[in-house]
C-alpha cells in the first residue's frame, strides 16, 4: 500500500511537472531556442513516468492526429534503413523528425482544460511582448543589439523575419478569432486593436513574405467562416485594398518585398545558375533540382537525412549551388520519404483539418484549423517542419489544438472525458 501511495504520488508530481514545462514551452517557442530544447527535456522524462498512469494513453489511441504523427515519424525510422546519406545527417534527419512523437505526448499533457487555457496565455503572452517590442524598435525607442535580432528598418525581436511574421500572422489571426467570440465589447475592441497592430506589423513592418502568404490566406479562410461567400468577396476586397497601400506606401515591407519578388522572378533564368543574392531565383531553382530527385526516386526517396547527399549529385560539375534545405516542406519530404511519405504527411494535414470538426467550440474548430492553414502555406515556401522553432510551433499547437478533440464514438469519448 506504501509503495502505492509513493508511485502515485510520483505520476502526480510528474503530471504536474509535464504540465508546466507544456505552458512554458508555448511562451519559449517564440523566444529561445535553448529554453526550448530544456523543456522538451523536462516534458519527456515527466511524460516516460506518467504513460500508462490512470489511463492517459487512451486518449492517444482514441485520437487519430497522434497516430499519423507516430506513424510518420516511423516512417522517418524506416528511412534510416536505405538513407543514401551519411551517419550525422541521417541523425540530424531523424532527430528532427522526432519532434513529431511529442504531439501524442502533448495531447496527454493537455488533456485538462485549464491547462489548455494556460498553455495559450503564455503563447499569446510571448507574441504580445514581440509586438510591443518590435513596435519600439520600429519607432527608434528600443536600441539595436543584444538578444534584438533585428533593426528599425525590419524590427525583428527573438526571431528571424520568416519565423517572426509567420508567428505574427497566426497572433493576428488568433486576436481576430479572439474578438469574434469576446464577451463584452470591451473585450471585442482589444483584441480587434491587437489584431490589427499584429496585422501591420506583418504587413508593413517586418520583411517575410511568407507571413504576408499567410496572413492572406487566413483572411479568406476568416471571410469564409463568417460570411460564406459574401466573406470571400470582402476578403479580397480587403487584399485589393491592402495591394493599394503598398503600392501607395514604397518605404513598407510589403511593398518591397514583393517588387523584390517580382524582380527576381523575372530575371531567374532555368538554363543559367542562381546568384546568391536572388532569393526567389534560387528557391526556383532548388525546386526544379528537388523535383528531378523526387523523379528519380519516387516511391520512397533517399531516405532519411539522405536529401543533401541526394541534392550534391544531382548539382555535380553544373556550378549550381548546394543545399541541405530545398525551402518546401512537401519537397523535402517527397525527396527523403518518396511520394509514400508525402502522402503521409498530406494525410495528418487533412486528417487534422477534418477532425477539427470535432472539437467541442466552434472557436476551437477555427483556432485549429488556422494553424493548420498557416503551416501548410508556410510549408510551400519553406521546409517548415524541419526549421526548429517552425517544427516547434506544429508539433506544440498540435498537441494543444487536438487535446480536446472528442471520440468519433459518443460512448469512448464519454470514457475518455
Amino acid at each position: 500500500m506504501t509503495g502505492s501511495l509513493g508511485y502515485g504520488a510520483v505520476n502526480r508530481g510528474a503530471e504536474i511537472i509535464a504540465r508546466w514545462a507544456a505552458i512554458a514551452l508555448g511562451f519559449s517557442i517564440p523566444v529561445s531556442v535553448a529554453l526550448d530544447s530544456l523543456l522538451a527535456l523536462v516534458i519527456l522524462l515527466a511524460c516516460l513516468l506518467t504513460i500508462g498512469y490512470r489511463g492517459k494513453s487512451d486518449a492517444i489511441r482514441a485520437n487519430p492526429v497522434a497516430w499519423l504523427a507516430i506513424a510518420l515519424f516511423f516512417f522517418y525510422l524506416i528511412g534510416c534503413a536505405y538513407s543514401i546519406g551519411n551517419q550525422e545527417d541521417m541523425l540530424t534527419g531523424l532527430g528532427k523528425a522526432s519532434r513529431l512523437m511529442f504531439i501524442p505526448l502533448l495531447i496527454i499533457v493537455f488533456q485538462d482544460g485549464g491547462t489548455r487555457r494556460r498553455a495559450w496565455y503564455g503563447f499569446i503572452g510571448a507574441m504580445l511582448l514581440t509586438l510591443v517590442l518590435s513596435y519600439l524598435l520600429w519607432l527608434g525607442l528600443l536600441p539595436q543589439g543584444g538578444f534584438i535580432r533585428g533593426s528599425a528598418a525590419n524590427p525583428t525581436i527573438f526571431k528571424l523575419h520568416i519565423t517572426h511574421n509567420l508567428f505574427m500572422a497566426f497572433t493576428a489571426f488568433v486576436c481576430a478569432v479572439q474578438a469574434r467570440y469576446a464577451a463584452t465589447p470591451r473585450r471585442r475592441g482589444i483584441w480587434l486593436a491587437l489584431a490589427l497592430l499584429a496585422a501591420f506589423n506583418v504587413l508593413f513592418m517586418v520583411q517575410g513574405r511568407t507571413g504576408h502568404l499567410v496572413l492572406l490566406a487566413l483572411l479568406i479562410y476568416l471571410g469564409i467562416v463568417w460570411l460564406r461567400w459574401r466573406g470571400v468577396a470582402i476578403a479580397l476586397a480587403a487584399i485589393a485594398v491592402l495591394a493599394a497601400l503598398a503600392y501607395a506606401l514604397p518605404s513598407s515591407s510589403l511593398h518591397q518585398r514583393a517588387a523584390l519578388a517580382y524582380h527576381e522572378f523575372s530575371a531567374a533564368q532555368p538554363d543559367v545558375a542562381a546568384t546568391t543574392g536572388s532569393s526567389i531565383g534560387q528557391r526556383m531553382e532548388f525546386y526544379r533540382n528537388t523535383l528531378e530527385i523526387v523523379r528519380q526516386r519516387p516511391l520512397l526517396g533517399a531516405g532519411t537525412g539522405g536529401f543533401r547527399q541526394a541534392y550534391a549529385e544531382q548539382v555535380r560539375d553544373t556550378g549550381r549551388l548546394a543545399t541541405h534545405n530545398p525551402h518546401n516542406e512537401y519537397l523535402m519530404v517527397a525527396a527523403q520519404l518518396g511520394l509514400a511519405g508525402l502522402l503521409l504527411l498530406l494525410a495528418l494535414f487533412a486528417v487534422q483539418w477534418h477532425a477539427a470538426a470535432r472539437l467541442p467550440a466552434m472557436r476551437e474548430q477555427m483556432l485549429a484549423r488556422g494553424m493548420v492553414l498557416s503551416v501548410m502555406v508556410a510549408s510551400a515556401v519553406s521546409s517548415t517542419l524541419i526549421d526548429h522553432a517552425e517544427g516547434w510551433f506544429y508539433v506544440w499547437m498540435s498537441g494543444l489544438l487536438f487535446a480536446a478533440l472528442k471520440s468519433a464514438h459518443p460512448s469512448q469519448g464519454a470514457h475518455n472525458r
